[in-house]
């Protein structure tokens, strides 16, 4: 069987954006515009890899609580929602969820190229992670 590698992608919400689930404390992914979320995926995405070869890889997604500081530099990324009790019972997900973490706390990519109104004081994103 031959498996096509495509190049994995990370990018913030939709621009309906906030919280996946509405609520909760305040989220400043929703003030970003499409061009602001694409700068921040297209940095984060150079340290991200996935395990192409994994099963049904190329139909998860998942999402992530993403703090930084007053920088602009990632400070804290967690499994969010659902996904964390999907991490628990399904270790490919799980991988595929750390490999996704790791890549937002990575040094190389974790002083994300925010907005100037963004930087001066901690913040909290959404981001979702799919191949």
């Amino acid at each position: 069987m031959s498996l096509t590698q495509k190049t994995p992608t990370a990018r913030y919400n939709p621009a309906q954006g906030g919280a996946p689930h509405g609520g909760g404390s305040p989220n400043a992914t929703a003030g970003l515009s499409a061009a602001e979320r694409g700068a921040i995926g297209d940095h984060v995405r150079e340290c991200w890899t996935i395990d192409a070869g994994a099963e049904g890889i190329q139909t998860m997604k998942v999402l992530l609580t993403v703090q930084t500081d007053a920088a602009g530099t990632v400070r804290n990324a967690v499994i969010a929602g659902s996904d964390v009790g999907r991490a628990a019972s399904d270790p490919v997900f799980q991988a595929f969820a750390e490999r996704a973490v790791r890549a937002v706390e990575d040094y190389r990519c974790a002083t994300l190229p925010l907005p100037p109104a963004l930087v001066g004081k901690p913040e909290t994103f959404t981001f979702r992670f799919s191949p």
